[in-house]
C-alpha cells in the first residue's frame, strides 16, 4: 500500500506542477482521466522499476482524497443541497449529496434525495474557462474584451475615487449596487452588501419584482407576498394544481414529492401551455392558450360557487366575502357612512343572519399594516361567536345621506364570475368546458387542495389576477392556511439577523428601488411603450404613473441622474426586458462607470469598465437557509479562491479601506443627504472603520475581518435557528434543522414566515384594509381599471404579430449560471434553441435544427428551431438563461422583449391599506411575457 502512495504523490507532483495549467485543461471530466492515464503512463515508462499503470491505480486513486468538507452553493435555486465535497491536492476533485435529510410529519417521505445535475457539476464549473481570475480594467470600447490585468490596489483606488466622484457632485442615490442571483442566497454576502449600502447611501435595485417573481396579487389579498409552506406539503395535498411551473426540470431535488404523492392517491394536475417535463408524469394535462389562466380559475370559481362546494365556517370569518357593499358607488359600507364621524373610513360592515340588523365587523378600524397604525376596533381576533354574517342578500340601510342598497362581496362575486362560465371560457383558454368542472369539483371536495404555483405567473402584466382568482379558490374551499392546501410559491426566512448586521452601527438608512419603476425612468419607458405598443397604451400608464408620482405614492427617480453602477453577482444584460435596444443600450453606452463583481464571465461583465474576481462556492464561507426544506446549510471553504478572487465581504472591505484613504487624502467633507424622509451625512473618511466594527448589546466593538465573523453575528441574532449556534458548529454538520419544523408548515417559533398560520389558527387580523383576506379592492384606481374583483385581462400584443413566446426557467442551468457548460450543453443541443409548433414551422418553411431570426417592431435575435408537438400552435417556447454572449451579435430573447415599460397603474396605487409602495414586497412587477414576436428560417448567405 505504501508504494502506491508513493506512486500517487508522484504522479500528483507533476500533475499541480503548474496548476492553472492544468485548470485551463480540465474542463470536462473525460479529460481529466485522460491527462492522469497519460502522465501515469510516461512515469511508468521513465522508471522501470514502477509497475506499468493499470485501470486499478485509476480506481483507486478516484476514491482517494484529502480531505471531505461539507457545502453548498449559494445561488438563486432554493433547492440549496447539502453536498460532501471532495478535496484533493487542492483540487475539488468531486462532489455527492451529502444524503442525511429527515422528514416533515408523520406519513411524508424525507427530502432525499437532494442535488441535481448543476450540484454534481459545481466543482468542474468552477474550474470552467468562464471564471474571472484577476481584477481588470477595460482598456478598449466597452464590450470589446479588451483589458489589462490590474492589482487589486489599483482597482480599488480607481473605483473609489469615481465612487467619491460621483456621491459627491450628484449625490450617494446616482450610484446602484445590484445584487444578482450568484449572491442573493448567501445570507453573510447578502448582508455585507446591504451594510455597504447602509453606510453609503447609494441605491440597491431589488431582483425579486425586478425579475418579475413578486407575487402582486397575493399582497393585494392577504397583505403577504408570499404564501407557502415546505416542499413536504406536496405530499399532505389529496388534489396538486401544478399550475404555470415545471418541477420536475426546475425542482429536481423536490420533485419526488410530487410523484410520490400522485402514488399515495393524490390527483396532480399539470396546467401548462406547453406538455413539459411535469405535465408527462401528472394525473392530467390541460393547456390553456397563455396568458388566459385568470380565465380558467375564474371559471373554476364559478364552478364551485354554482355548486355550493364552499367552506362557509371559514369563509365568513377569514374573507372579506360577508362584508357589505354600497350598490350606488361601489364602495364599501363604512363606519363614516353611517355616523359621518371622522376616522370611520376603516371601519366595515356585515348583516348578522341571526338577529337581521347591520352589525360592525369585529377587529377592523386599522386599516393598515400591524406596524402601521393602531390597534384594530372591537377587538382583535377573527372570531365571530354569536355572529353569522350574511352572504348573499340585499337590504336597505340609513346613511347619512339618506337610505342606499347594500348587498355582499359574495353576491357581487357570484354575479362577477356568472360571466366565466366554463362553455364562455372554453372561447379564451381552448380547455372543454367538461375539463373545467371535473378538475374544479376535484379541487373542492378532495381536502386538502393545493395549487403549486411557478414564479411565471407574475411575469405576466396581468398576472395579480390569477393569484387573486387563485387565491379565491383556495378560500372558497378553506385550503389557505390548511396542511398540504393553498398557494405554494416559496417561503422565504426571516432577515431579523441579516438586517440587523446590514444596519449595525448606523441604523436603518438602505435605500432599496424598485427595478420596474427605476427602468422606466432610466430607460424611458413611456417612449418605448409608445414606440412598440402605441399611444394608448403609453397614455395610460403614463397618466397613472404621472399622478402616483404627485400624490407621492411612489419615489420620485427622475430628480438624480444614473452614473455608476456596481452589478455584484449580477448579470442583467442577460435579462433585463429590452435587451440590446433598450436597457443594454442605456446603461452600457451612458453610465460614467460600470463595475462587475462576478466570478464568471458575462455580457454584464464584458460591457463593464472594471471587474473584480469573486470566490465561487466553494472557495468561501457563509450560510444559506431557503424554505423549500427546514435545514440551514452551511457553505464551505473547501480550497482556496482561484487566482485572486475573493469573497464578496473581503471585496468590500477592500472597497471601503480605499474609500476611506482615498476620502482622506483628498480632504472630502460628509456628504449631505436624506434617509427615509430625515437628513443625514455620509462621511466617506469613517467609512471603512464603521463597515468593519460591530457594536454588541453589550456596547462593546468587534472587528470583522473575515465573512466567518458575519455569519456568527447573523447567526446570534437570528430568531428560529438555536440549533446553529455558529458557523463552526454548522460546518462540523454540513446542515442543521430548522427550530419549530417539524411539520409540513413552519410553527411560530422557526426561521420562517407565520403569517398565515397565524391568521388560521390564532384568528389574528390580515394587514389588510378590512382585516381579512380581501377580494374586493374599492381603492378608486381599482374601481377605474374594473379590477375590484379578480378578472381576467388579455395578455398585451404587438400589432402586426400574432405569435406568442412564452419562458421557462431551464433544467440545465440556474438562470445564466452553467448554460455554457461543456457537458451541460451536450445534454441539450450545444446551443441556445426555441420550441416552435409543427405547424407553425411548416408554413414558414423551417425543418428542426435550422436556424430562425425571431422578431417583431422592437428587435430580432437568431436561435435554432427545436420543432416540438409539445407546443400549441402560434407559440413559441424558450427556456431562459442563455447569455447573450452565445447568440450572434450578442442578441439574445431579451432583445424582442419590450416590457420594461409596461407598469400595471393598480400596482403603483396607494393610501390605502395594503395597496401601498414598500419595497421589497409591494411594488410592481418588470414582466417579460407581454409581447408577440414572428419567425422566418435565416438563409444562410
Amino acid at each position: 500500500m505504501a508504494g502506491f502512495h508513493d506512486r500517487r504523490r508522484h504522479l500528483m507532483g507533476q500533475m499541480i506542477a503548474d496548476r492553472r495549467q492544468f485548470l485551463s485543461g480540465s474542463g470536462a471530466l473525460a479529460a481529466t482521466l485522460s491527462l492522469k492515464f497519460g502522465i501515469q503512463t510516461a512515469s511508468a515508462q521513465d522508471d522501470p522499476g514502477q509497475a506499468y499503470g493499470a485501470w486499478e491505480d485509476l480506481m483507486r486513486e478516484k476514491w482517494t482524497w484529502d480531505k471531505v468538507v461539507h457545502g453548498s452553493r449559494g445561488i438563486n435555486c432554493t433547492g440549496h443541497c447539502a453536498f460532501n465535497i471532495y478535496v484533493k491536492d487542492s483540487i475539488v476533485w468531486r462532489e455527492e449529496q451529502q444524503g442525511e435529510y429527515g422528514r416533515s410529519g408523520e406519513g411524508t417521505p424525507d427530502y432525499g434525495p437532494r442535488g441535481c445535475q448543476k450540484g454534481n457539476r459545481a466543482a468542474k464549473y468552477m474550474y470552467g474557462k468562464q471564471r474571472v481570475l484577476y481584477p481588470m480594467k477595460r482598456v478598449g470600447e466597452r464590450g470589446a474584451g479588451q483589458w489589462e490585468r490590474i492589482s487589486w490596489g489599483r482597482a480599488a483606488n480607481e473605483i473609489a475615487d469615481k465612487f467619491i466622484d460621483n456621491a459627491v457632485e450628484h449625490g450617494p442615490d446616482s450610484i446602484t449596487l445590484a445584487m444578482g442571483t450568484a449572491l442573493i442566497l448567501k445570507r453573510a454576502s447578502f448582508g455585507s452588501l446591504f451594510r455597504f449600502a447602509n453606510q453609503t447611501g447609494i441605491v440597491v435595485p431589488e431582483t425579486f419584482a425586478g425579475v418579475g417573481d413578486l407575487p402582486v396579487g397575493a399582497y393585494q389579498t392577504t397583505g403577504y407576498a408570499l404564501p407557502g409552506d415546505n416542499m413536504a406539503a406536496v405530499f399532505k395535498s389529496k388534489v396538486c394544481l401544478v399550475w404555470v411551473c415545471n418541477p420536475a426540470a426546475t425542482r429536481i431535488p423536490d420533485a419526488h414529492f410530487f410523484w410520490e404523492a400522485r402514488y399515495n392517491g393524490t390527483e396532480v394536475v399539470t396546467i401548462t401551455p406547453d406538455f413539459n417535463a411535469s405535465a408527462m408524469h401528472s394525473s392530467k394535462w390541460l393547456n390553456p392558450k397563455p396568458g388566459s389562466d385568470a380565465a380558467l380559475a375564474l371559471a373554476m370559481v364559478q364552478v364551485i360557487m354554482n355548486d355550493g362546494a364552499i367552506e362557509w365556517d371559514y369563509v365568513r370569518e377569514q374573507t372579506d366575502l360577508p362584508f357589505l357593499v354600497r350598490t350606488d358607488n361601489h364602495r364599501f359600507l363604512r363606519k363614516a357612512d353611517i355616523d359621518g364621524q371622522p376616522g370611520g373610513d376603516t371601519s366595515f360592515y356585515y348583516w348578522d343572519e341571526n338577529k337581521d340588523t347591520l352589525t360592525p365587523v369585529p377587529a377592523t378600524g386599522r386599516g393598515a399594516p400591524a406596524w402601521m397604525g393602531p390597534p384594530p376596533d372591537n377587538g382583535n381576533s377573527l372570531e365571530l361567536g354569536a355572529l353569522k354574517p350574511a352572504l348573499q342578500g340585499n337590504w336597505t340601510v340609513d346613511t347619512v345621506n339618506g337610505p342606499v342598497e347594500v348587498t355582499t362581496v359574495y353576491e357581487l362575486t357570484r354575479q362577477h364570475v356568472e360571466g366565466y362560465t366554463p362553455e364562455r371560457v372554453q372561447q379564451i383558454t381552448g380547455i372543454h368546458p367538461d375539463v373545467i368542472r371535473e378538475v374544479a369539483r376535484t379541487f373542492a371536495t378532495a381536502k386538502p387542495g393545493m395549487i403549486f404555483a411557478g414564479y411565471r405567473a407574475n411575469k405576466w402584466v396581468h398576472g395579480d389576477q390569477l393569484v387573486r382568482a387563485w387565491l379565491l379558490m383556495c378560500a372558497l374551499t378553506g385550503n389557505t392556511g390548511r396542511a398540504g392546501g393553498g398557494i405554494q410559491t416559496t417561503q422565504l426566512a426571516n432577515g431579523d439577523g441579516l438586517m440587523k448586521f446590514a444596519f449595525n452601527g448606523l441604523g436603518p438608512r438602505l435605500n432599496v428601488a424598485a427595478i420596474s419603476l427605476w427602468d422606466y425612468v432610466y430607460n424611458d419607458g413611456e417612449k418605448m411603450n409608445r414606440e412598440v405598443y402605441g399611444d394608448q397604451v403609453a397614455d395610460h400608464i403614463a397618466k397613472y404613473h404621472t399622478e402616483a408620482l404627485d400624490k407621492r405614492w411612489i419615489p420620485d427617480f427622475s430628480k438624480t441622474p444614473w452614473k455608476m453602477a456596481i452589478m455584484a453577482g449580477h448579470n442583467p444584460g442577460n435579462w433585463r426586458a429590452t435587451g440590446k435596444n433598450g436597457w443594454r443600450k442605456e446603461v452600457f453606452e451612458k453610465l460614467d462607470s460600470i463595475v462587475s463583481m462576478t466570478p464568471h464571465m458575462s455580457a454584464t461583465a464584458m460591457y463593464a469598465d472594471y471587474v473584480l474576481p469573486v470566490a465561487d462556492h466553494y472557495e468561501r464561507e457563509d450560510f444559506t437557509m431557503e424554505g423549500r426544506t427546514p435545514y440551514v446549510q452551511v457553505i464551505s471553504e473547501a480550497v482556496k479562491p482561484l487566482g485572486e478572487s475573493m469573497d464578496d465581504l473581503s471585496i468590500f472591505i477592500r472597497l471601503s479601506r480605499a474609500i476611506s484613504e482615498r476620502a482622506k487624502a483628498r480632504g472630502i467633507a460628509p456628504v449631505k443627504g436624506v434617509a427615509f424622509g430625515q437628513p443625514v451625512e455620509w462621511d466617506y473618511t469613517k467609512f471603512h472603520e464603521m463597515y468593519t466594527t460591530l457594536v454588541q448589546d453589550d456596547g462593546t466593538t468587534k472587528t470583522i475581518e473575515r465573512t466567518r465573523d458575519a455569519v456568527d453575528y447573523i447567526v446570534a441574532n437570528s430568531f428560529g435557528i438555536s440549533q446553529v449556534k455558529n458557523y463552526e458548529n454548522l460546518q462540523s454538520k454540513g446542515m442543521i434543522r430548522s427550530d419549530d419544523s417539524d411539520d409540513v408548515q413552519f410553527g411560530k417559533n422557526s426561521n420562517y414566515n407565520y403569517y398565515i398560520l397565524e391568521k388560521v389558527r390564532e384568528k389574528k387580523p390580515y394587514d389588510t384594509m378590512t382585516g381579512r383576506q380581501q377580494f374586493y379592492i374599492d381603492h378608486e384606481w381599482f374601481l377605474q381599471e374594473g379590477e375590484a374583483l379578480p378578472t381576467y385581462k388579455a395578455p398585451v400584443s404587438i400589432k402586426g404579430y400574432e405569435l406568442r413566446m412564452v419562458m421557462g426557467h431551464a433544467r440545465h442551468g440556474i438562470h445564466s449560471m452553467f448554460r455554457e457548460d461543456p457537458l451541460l450543453l451536450s445534454l441539450q443541443r450545444g446551443q441556445p434553441d426555441v420550441y416552435v409548433n409543427p405547424d407553425d414551422a411548416a408554413s414558414r418553411g423551417v425543418e428542426d435544427g435550422d436556424m430562425i431570426r425571431v422578431f417583431n417592431s422592437f428587435g430580432s435575435f437568431i436561435v435554432q428551431a427545436h420543432v416540438s408537438s409539445a407546443l400549441q400552435p402560434k407559440t413559441l417556447f424558450m427556456y431562459h438563461g442563455w447569455d447573450p454572449m452565445l447568440f450572434e451579435g450578442r442578441e439574445n430573447f431579451s432583445s424582442v422583449i419590450p416590457t420594461a415599460g409596461l407598469i400595471k397603474p393598480t400596482s403603483i396605487a396607494g393610501g390605502y391599506g395594503q395597496i401601498h409602495h414598500a419595497v421589497p414586497d409591494k411594488v410592481p412587477n418588470q414582466t417579460y411575457h407581454d409581447f408577440t414576436v414572428e419567425f422566418e428560417k435565416v438563409i444562410a448567405a
